[in-house]
């Protein structure tokens, strides 16, 4: 008969495993939170059908019903000498709390149990689930479109146990319609000597000889790690972990519900997933939105780091997913994503965000392109991408933690076709947000904030003052000019910003109503940072070639000005070249979080072609100016961008 018991394998390689295991460290820094985003990802993945369900509890053992109890208590002992020889004292720690706990008279343990799945599919040999799970490093047997892919995530429940050590049950089907019941253990320790020969720090507990899982409802797998029905396995498929030595915090419940439903909205929505916590709440499509506004939940969501506010936003965002009136809806077919739907939902002190989700997982809410929205109504939006090879290549840009897309996770041969379908789809999404989003255009705001620094309306000013009221009566005075030396205005910032504002007329280096220049100018002088483009105030010069219009010289300015025009499709711009030649200006957006160009239909001087005004006649020190119009009416800030041709 085949031994059973915990197995570290020797290592006669002369390798040693510390404590730090890195898929671990990945995961510690917030347990709970990867715990609640690794596990139902895992069981989405595995689902038979709708709803894949998951049942969390708590049980306790006494130590010595752990499988192999006494061997592994001595691993235990063995690991914290070698801790101590190491003087880890992280590990040092980890170690006397476990001989604790295997000292105390009940062990807590979290069951994590979930159905309507197929299993982790087996036998025990490389290339199938079950041996990916247990025996496999950095493998995943998954689908294309499954919400995981690094097969890191399977080490999340190792992180809140207190024995670093997990058993997993399983039953599953093969081929043939045959029916099967694995149980393993792991744990994950570190190198440890053993009558002077060193011990790997991972080991399972199973049949000792090449470290299998028991395949068998033998006397050696307790109750508490089977999952027969009345002694019966057909028909009810599915997996169990169980976490030995949990540490059952406070508000641990909550903390767990709250991460579930901020990852998972979307497939609990759907009813795609439903997860019930003994003692807490039970998490569905007819719960979710009563959850989402449970003050409790919140508290211990925005207690996470990094997390404050994010509960409440995705209140809106399941709002958004819902549909009904008030959400827009925009499809699109994106050339290597396939088909994708974006809901948008307008309303006041929403965060102006974008949520993406595969999967009904949400991924990220900072897609590149898609972070600031200046521009727009307070709105929240949710995006998806729906065909199969569209979630492929999503997912294929997904680091270990799936909270981003990374193109450069790609194999070289799909870097390029995954970046233009991330900036594809980012341009769609603004698209349908000018659409339903866009801020509407007032002739009058008033800002009270500046009353105090500007005269009434009414009042015709007294003559004696510099800051006359430009909405008053014209005095024309005529005023002494004093000549000063003024330190250089101009900057060789990356580009130039001008704001939209009203030229100041009492300003020497402003024209005339026909044009006429009548000073050098004084634009501001900013200390830009590196790569950083907008450096400078709002009267900043600068000029630029930019490799995304192509192999341009530079051609600096200074003293730049755009001001809006009645017809807010219009702009006066102005700007004093510092060199002479022919040049072109390019209009691009300021306040999007990419420089966004704006499309110019015409211009008073020169050729427009491309969205560009080219072929500008640039005098080094002579005031240029013309009118632009665009081809959509633009209030925000305007960088102007000049090249030499």
């Amino acid at each position: 008969m085949a031994k059973v018991g915990f197995e570290f394998p020797i290592d006669a390689s002369g390798q040693w495993d510390g404590f730090n295991d890195s898929a671990m460290e990945h995961f510690s820094g917030n347990p709970f939170q990867h715990l609640g985003r690794e596990v139902p990802q895992n069981t989405i993945d595995a689902k038979a059908g709708n709803p894949a369900r998951i049942r969390v509890s708590l049980k306790k053992i006494p130590p010595s019903q752990i499988p192999g109890f006494d061997g592994f208590s001595k691993t235990i002992d063995k690991c914290l000498e070698s801790a101590k020889a190491e003087q880890n004292e992280k590990a040092v720690k980890f170690f006397d709390n476990a001989q604790a706990l295997l000292k105390k008279k009940d062990l807590i343990v979290l069951q994590i149990e979930d159905s309507n799945t197929i299993g982790v599919k087996g036998p025990c040999e490389n290339g199938q689930p079950f041996f990916a799970l247990l025996k496999a490093t950095g493998q995943s047997r998954k689908a294309d479109t499954s919400t995981g892919s690094y097969g890191i995530g399977k080490f999340a429940p190792f992180t809140v146990s207190g024995l670093r050590t997990v058993f997993v049950t399983t039953i599953w089907k093969d081929d043939a319609g045959g029916w099967h019941h694995y149980v393993q253990g792991k744990s994950v320790l570190m190198s440890h000597l053993d009558k002077k020969k060193v011990r790997r720090g991972t080991g399972f507990w199973g049949v000792t000889e090449g470290c299998m899982p028991i395949t068998s409802l033998t006397d050696d797998v307790p109750d508490w790690l089977r999952r027969t029905h009345d002694g019966e396995i057909s028909g009810f498929a599915g997996t169990t972990l169980s976490i030995l030595g949990f540490d059952a915090v406070k508000d641990w419940q909550n903390v767990l519900t709250a991460n579930i439903l901020m990852n998972f909205f979307g497939a609990i929505q759907r009813g795609e997933l439903e997860v019930s916590i003994d003692g807490s709440h039970d998490i569905n499509s007819a719960s979710l939105t009563t959850l989402l506004n449970n003050g409790a939940l919140a508290k211990v969501a925005d207690e996470q780091e990094g997390e404050a506010g994010r509960f409440r936003t995705i209140l809106s965002y399941l709002e958004a997913l819902e549909g009904g009136e008030g959400v827009s809806i925009e499809n699109s077919q994106n050339l290597h994503l396939g088909d994708c739907q974006v809901r948008i939902l307008v309303g006041e002190k929403l965060p102006k965000k974008v949520a993406v989700l595969r999967n009904g997982m949400l991924i990220t809410e900072e897609l590149a392109g898609l972070k600031r929205f200046g521009e727009f109504k307070d709105f929240v939006a949710v995006l998806e991408c729906s065909s199969t090879k569209g979630q492929a290549l999503l997912r294929g840009m997904e680091p270990p933690r799936h909270d981003a897309f990374e193109p450069e996770r790609l194999p070289p041969d799909r870097r390029s076709a995954g970046k233009t379908a991330l900036k594809e789809l980012a341009v769609f999404v603004r698209e349908m947000l000018k659409r339903h989003a866009q801020d509407p255009v007032t002739e009058v705001t008033n800002l009270d904030e500046l009353a105090d620094f500007f005269a009434d309306e009414e009042d015709e000013g007294d003559g004696k003052k510099r800051d006359e009221n430009p909405a008053g009566k014209i005095v024309i005075r005529a005023r002494q000019v004093k000549s000063k030396i003024r330190a250089p205005s101009y900057l060789p910032a990356p580009n130039a910003v001008a704001a939209d504002v009203d030229d100041d007329l009492d300003s020497p280096d402003k024209a005339d109503a026909q044009g006429e220049n009548a000073g050098p100018g004084e634009g501001g002088v900013g200390e830009p940072k590196p790569n950083d483009s907008s450096g400078g105030d709002d009267a900043s010069g600068g000029g630029m070639g930019n490799a995304q219009h192509g192999a341009f010289s530079s051609a600096p300015v200074r003293d730049v000005r755009a001001v809006p025009l009645a017809d807010k499709r219009r702009r006066r711009i102005a700007f004093t070249p510092l060199r002479t030649g022919m040049g072109r200006v390019v209009l691009q957006d300021s306040g999007a979080d990419t420089d966004r160009a704006l499309n110019v239909v015409s211009s008073t001087i020169g050729k427009v072609a491309a969205g560009m005004v080219g072929s500008l006649p640039m005098i080094s020190g002579e005031r240029l100016m013309f009118e632009v119009e665009l081809d959509r009416e633009f209030v925000g800030t305007i960088k102007v961008v000049a090249d030499a041709i």
